[in-house]
Order: C-alpha cells, then structure tokens, then sequence
C-alpha cells in the first residue's frame, strides 16, 4: 500500500510540474523582449523614467537617456522629401497595433519611425522599486512620451530623405496621451525644440480625463481623436470635453467617438488576445476618475517630503474645504505611507466610486474598418497633399 501511495504521489507531482508551469505562463504576461522590426535602428536623446510632477514642475534628471526608433521606408519611396509618421505605443509596448499601422502608412507610401519608449527603460524599477507595473506605467502615466516624441520629430527632421514638414504623429493609449499632449505649448516650450512642430496627430484613445494647466494653449498642428463609447480605461467624455475646449480657441481639432466599441478597438491581434477578440483585465482601474493638475497642494498633501502626488480628483478643493478633519487626516497619513514605502503615484482619489475592479480590450470590425478610412483620409490630406 506504501509503494502504491507513494508510485501515486510520484505521478501527481511529476504532472503538476509539468504541466501547471506551462498554465501560468499561458496565461501571465509575455516575456519582455526587445521589439526589432524591419527598419534602420536609429538613436537619439530623451529622459529616463520620471515622474509626472517633475515632468511637470520641468525637473530634468542628471543624465538624459538615449532611446531609439525603428526607420521604415516604403518599398516605392523617393531618394528625399518623403513624408513620415512617428508612432508612440501604449504601456505595454510594441504591438499589433503598431504592426498594423506601420503596415498601413508604408502601404500609402509614408515612412513610419517605430518609437520604443519602453525597452530603453527597462531598468526603471532600479529607482522606483515599488512600482507594480513591469514598465513602471504607475510612475510616468505615458508623460515620457511626450518627451520621446519631441526626440523623434527633431531626429527625423535632419534626415536626408524626410520632408521636416510633413512629419505626423500617431498613439495608442499612453502613447496617445503623448501625441495629443506634445502639442501643449508649456510643454513644448520646457521639453521640445523651438520652431518645430508636427503636421498632423491621431491619437487613438488616448487619456483625457486629466486637465493640466494652459493644456488649451496648443499648436496649429491639425488633431483627430479617436476613442471608444464603451472605453474602460479612459472616459471617452473627457476627451469630448477637451476637444470642446480646443475648438473654443479656433483649434483645428476632432474626436470622433465609435458606438459599442472598447478600447483598442481598432486592430484583432491573436497574440494579444490569445486567439480571442475581448479581453478583461481583473485589476483596479481609476480610469474613469477625473484628474486636475494641483501645484497649491501641501507637502503634507502631495505625500510628505519627496512625495509625488501633483493631480487631484476634481472637486478636490471643495472636498477639503468642508470634509471632516477625521476624514482628512486618513487621506494625508495614506498618502505619506505611500512615500514612505516607495510609491510614486502621481494622483490619488479622496472619492473612490468612480474606481472600477476590470478594464476591457476589444475589437469591433466596423469601428476598425472606418477608423482605417478616416486616418487615411486625414493622413493623404495632411501629409500626402
């Protein structure tokens, strides 16, 4: 009976070792690895990981970082003039959707300059060791990619073969944060280079629901949104708002808004969802929480000493103004704790109902199919024309 047992308890384990691992991996997140697309690697000058209060405030760390990006000249290109289009990935890297979109633009006979933010970085939780995310997204929030796309528009403007003036920009998520906000002329003036400006920007859903300070103050740099009705990750209203503040100031700004679609609606990518079209990410989400940037707030209120906290929860003010001191003091000492244990967030919610506990990924064939049709047309008519 003993030799029964333990033949029987042999068998388990060597079963569960063998096939349990190969589960997980399954079904946790790719290894990272470096992306390397069909193209010339080219390097050029940016900032390591920072947080969004020193982007912000204009803090610039002792030594830059170089990145680099990925040239793709279409097949039929001429020898110079040619027009391009950076583009910026969202947190996780470079995806589908990227590949599907080099593929497009070099199809209209455009170059296309593949941005790696997150690889050059990779070595971010040397620093912000209590971050929870693999590229330390809870830290920067994609405000890096501003930085990386005023690099990627200097660099491409000194190459022999691109037309300096027909240079767009095209993100995704955090990389569209990076592409409509590069815009912003307080942050162009304190990250980017003077005189140089983008011929067109699409950002595909990107995160609006925070409003910076003189964030209406943008470039002549034509805009087109494009976001989901049912995006779980961002409110698609905030975006809807903020074009509303845009055109009040005769900018040259759209947002097209697609029924019944999710966020990254646009390309079905078997890798990123597993042979599936939706996927549901379980985790807490504050990306229906509004945000405004706060340089009034206390040290004691942005986290202590060396605390990072630099957006509130809309309403903030009036919160304080007249929520009871018990209340209060729980936030500051959670907040402080925060600092103290290493986290570099740089938001925080005094009102946690608009948190929800899952994000949805999805495609939507008929929202692909015109977001395809609309991005062309702006594209042949901003860069091509």
């Amino acid at each position: 009976m003993r030799i029964i047992n333990y033949i029987f308890i042999t068998v388990f384990f060597l079963i569960f070792n063998l096939v349990m691992p190969s589960k997980v991996l399954a079904e946790g997140p790719p290894p990272a690895k470096e992306w390397k697309g069909e193209g010339t690697k080219i390097e050029f000058p940016s900032m390591p990981t920072m947080t969004i209060k020193d982007f912000l405030n204009g803090v610039v760390p002792e030594k830059p970082l170089t990145i680099w990006g990925t040239l793709k000249f279409p097949a039929n290109a001429a020898d110079k003039n040619v027009p391009a289009v950076v583009i910026l990935h969202g947190g996780g890297g470079i995806h589908e959707w990227d590949e599907h979109w080099i593929n497009v633009f070099n199809s209209m006979g455009i170059a296309t300059f593949m941005v790696d933010s997150n690889w050059p970085r990779r070595n971010c939780k040397k620093k912000f060791k209590k971050t929870y995310a693999r590229w330390c997204q809870d830290v920067h929030r994609g405000m890096g990619r501003i930085i990386d796309g005023y690099g990627a528009l200097e660099v491409l403007s000194k190459h022999p073969r691109i037309d300096p003036k027909r240079i767009g920009c095209m993100g995704f998520s955090l990389g569209a944060r990076g592409c409509l906000y590069l815009n912003v002329k307080r942050f162009q003036k304190m990250w980017g280079t003077p005189g140089l400006d983008y011929a067109a920007s699409v950002p595909m859903y990107p995160p609006c629901n925070v409003k910076f300070n003189e964030d209406d103050e943008i470039t002549d740099t034509p805009i087109r949104i494009h976001v989901g009705e049912l995006d779980t990750f961002f409110p698609f209203d905030s975006c809807v708002d903020y074009v509303e503040r845009l055109r009040a100031k005769g900018k040259d700004v759209e947002v097209k808004v697609y029924a019944n679609a999710h966020h990254g609606f646009d390309v079905y990518g078997k890798k990123t969802y597993r042979g599936k079209t939706k996927w549901v990410y379980k985790d807490d989400n504050d990306g229906r929480c509004y945000y405004e940037e706060n340089q009034e707030l206390t040290e004691e209120q942005s986290g202590g000493p060396g605390g990072s906290y630099i957006l509130t929860q809309i309403g903030f003010n009036e919160w304080l103004a007249s929520a009871p001191e018990k209340k209060k003091k729980k936030l500051f000492k959670w907040l402080k704790k925060g600092t103290k244990y290493g986290h570099r967030s740089p938001q925080f919610q005094f009102d946690k109902s608009c948190k929800s506990k899952s994000q949805t990924m999805a495609y939507n064939k008929e929202a692909a199919e015109e977001a395809d049709k609309l991005v062309r047309e702006f594209i042949t008519t901003t860069l091509l024309k």
